[in-house]
């Protein structure tokens, strides 16, 4: 029997069996945390941060590409953005043949009348909400339910007595002013007039869409918890979805700004190009560590050591397994191609990231003080794992990745302690 199932003998299963999957299927949806979310608005108020000398795409916010690749980033676009950034990938100013859109958000995301929105909890609207662990399915499942929540809510409204027969059909969502710091930020309640069938769709439907409009589009959501470093699995992800890419095709990664995340997704993109599609042997420059000969002063050398990205945990790392500095050294080039100009052409360089929290760590009112401790605790676990999964790429690539990223680190847990403690008591040094 059990041979059968496999093979898709479904209706071999007894009536209880399905009696209790639709069961746990109602309880399931009657217990969706969509049901008590409100929405909130995608973009903001100067959400576009790059160069006004840079490429544009209209409805696609920091949409850039990294210099010599074909990777692009860019944040949510609006329906006539995705459209938009698709002409543009498919056309002879890239040479691309076929484009694979990975979507790095973990949170659910549904469109109105051509914007993006995403569900937030009212007690919280100015943080993504966090599904630890979660797999890109069962964001899937959220995106439906948080849509059907809101069809529910307007069908709801349109026959109850005690709401104007003008607001019937609108939909009320918020839109914040940006500022740094998530407690700085206002939100402004606005509502929409939502009608025709199309006036909703989850992100999936909105990517079949485009595929109906022509494109060569593959579609793969890499859902990553936001401001955090991507799980062991999600390399593997990432790897596998890469390794059914053509030289010719693009990559372009977008979560909500464009910034963070994408950044990450680009990152390994190039990489994976790199070991993939290009010269996976080409030596990297090593040797620049930071002496206290060259800076006697010790503010001066550990200044520089973090502006090379050299803290003590990687230097712990390098101990545990080879290849760490060449590894380094290759995903420091990367970085800086799609960090901030002159030398990139993005919004983000994680070495910079993590001395400017300490910046702003040092300068900002107590109060304050842990939520940047934290995030320089997430650029350099982002950071490291970056390097790690460079060193298992540039080992493995050559038989053919025998051995999973996730098998590899597993076979090594002093590793995983070695880079939890670090992340942990991290200081900046």
């Amino acid at each position: 029997m059990i041979e059968l199932m496999n093979e898709g003998w479904d209706w071999i299963k007894s009536e209880k069996f399905h009696k209790n999957e639709a069961k746990e299927l109602a309880q399931r949806e009657a217990n969706s945390p969509m049901k008590t979310c409100v929405l909130k608005y995608d973009h903001f108020e100067n959400i576009h941060r790059l160069p006004q000398d840079q490429l544009t795409i209209e409805g696609a916010p920091n949409f850039r590409q990294v210099p010599g690749y074909l990777v692009f980033g860019t944040g949510q676009p609006t329906k006539l953005g995705f459209i938009n950034c698709l002409e543009y990938l498919l056309s002879d100013k890239t040479e691309a043949k076929k484009v694979l859109w990975t979507s790095m958000r973990q949170e659910p995301v549904v469109y109105m009348n051509g914007q993006s929105f995403t569900p937030r909890l009212r007690e919280n609207m100015n943080e993504n909400m966090e599904f630890p662990g979660a797999t890109g399915e069962y964001i899937e499942w959220l995106q439906n339910s948080f849509a059907k929540t809101i069809k529910d809510q307007v069908e709801k409204d349109k026959v109850d007595p005690f709401i104007k027969r003008e607001e019937r059909g609108k939909v009320k969502y918020y839109r914040d002013t940006y500022a740094e710091h998530p407690e700085d930020r206002e939100n402004i309640e606005y509502c929409v007039q939502m009608e025709g069938e199309d006036a909703l769709l989850t992100l999936t439907e909105l990517y079949d869409s485009m595929k109906t409009l022509g494109f060569d589009l593959s579609y793969f959501r890499l859902p990553i918890v936001d401001e955090k470093a991507p799980r062991d699995i999600d390399f593997d992800d990432a790897l596998t979805a890469m390794r059914q890419t053509d030289p010719d095709s693009a990559c372009i990664f977008n979560c909500q700004m464009g910034k963070g995340r994408t950044t990450t997704g680009m990152i390994v993109a190039c990489l994976l190009k790199d070991m993939l599609f290009g010269d996976r042997d080409k030596k990297y420059y090593t040797d620049d560590k930071v002496t206290k000969e060259e800076f006697p002063d010790e503010d001066e050398y550990l200044e520089e050591r973090a502006k090379r990205g050299q803290y003590q945990i990687i230097d712990n790392v390098s101990k545990y397994i080879p290849g760490v500095d060449e590894a380094k050294a290759h995903i420091d080039h990367i970085i800086d191609l799609c960090g901030v100009p002159p030398a990139g052409t993005g919004l983000q360089n994680l070495r910079e990231c993590v001395v400017w929290t300490q910046t702003k760590h040092d300068f900002e009112p107590k109060k304050k003080r842990p939520f940047w401790k934290q995030m320089s605790k997430n650029f350099i676990e982002r950071y490291v794992y970056l390097i790690v999964f460079t060193t298992y790429v540039k080992a493995f690539s050559h038989r053919d990745f025998d051995k999973s990223f996730t098998h590899w680190i597993d076979e090594r847990a002093e590793l995983r302690e070695v880079i939890g403690n670090g992340v942990k008591n991290f200081n900046w040094i």
